[in-house]
Order: C-alpha cells, then sequence, then structure tokens
C-alpha cells in the first residue's frame, strides 16, 4: 500500500497511524483543493486517520476552494484534523472558517506540530 504522494503544490503521507499534509505552495485554487483530496483519500484506502495538516506557507484559498473543503465528502476518511499555522492572520480565518463550517470531526488550530500530534493522540477514534 501506498504511503506518500509529492507533487509541486503538497506532500502527503502517513506516519504512525496519522496521515500529514505539508502544503508548498502560498496559494490554494479549486484544482489543488480537489487533488489533494483525491490523493488523500487513494492513501487512506479503507482505514479512517486523523489528519496533521500544515498551512504555514499557505497566503490565500480562494472562495470555491474553501466551499469545496468544507464538504462532507472531503473530510472522508478523516476522524480528527488539527491544522498548523504560524501568523496571527491565519489564525483569525482557521478560527472563522471552523466556526463557519463547523466539521463533525474534532478540529483545532496549533502553533507547533508536536502540540498537534500531542493532541490528536489525546482524542480516541470513534469511527476506525
Amino acid at each position: 500500500m501506498k504511503t506518500s504522494f509529492v507533487n509541486e503544490n503538497v506532500e502527503i503521507h502517513i506516519h504512525n497511524d496519522i496521515i500529514f499534509i505539508n502544503h508548498l505552495t502560498e496559494n490554494l485554487s479549486l484544482d489543488i483543493a480537489k487533488e489533494i483530496v483525491t490523493q488523500r483519500l487513494k492513501l487512506c484506502y479503507e482505514k479512517n486517520f486523523p489528519l496533521v495538516s500544515d498551512l504555514r506557507k499557505l497566503k490565500s484559498i480562494d472562495k470555491a476552494s474553501r466551499e469545496y473543503l468544507s464538504r462532507p465528502e472531503c473530510i472522508e476518511k478523516l476522524w480528527a484534523g488539527a491544522f498548523i499555522v504560524e501568523s496571527l492572520f491565519q489564525e483569525i480565518t482557521g478560527t472563522l472558517f471552523l466556526n463557519l463550517h463547523k466539521p463533525p470531526i474534532p478540529a483545532k488550530l496549533f502553533r507547533k506540530e508536536k502540540e498537534a500530534i500531542e493532541w490528536i493522540k489525546s482524542l480516541s477514534c470513534s469511527s476506525c
């Protein structure tokens, strides 16, 4: 079973039963968002995972991408989501996104990857 995917926009890999997404570009378009979801689902195969997504390089996410990523099918095979941000702007917009879209899985923003992983490990999976 494949455990990673890399292209010019994103690195996705599974490590210690956590799926990690590292955004490599400053802008997230709808096409890129769709590719990320498609590749993540291929890696998940038939198992549910918690997600740690590093958003620190992202500067903008267009409206179409935000709407797409809030759809139920985009969180399929995920049982929790930890999102790593760097700036106050990212934290405010991330909090606003989570509050507006209210994901059906535990989701939280972090400034450090270590804290995100610790939070993920503190949760129990009800859908695994």
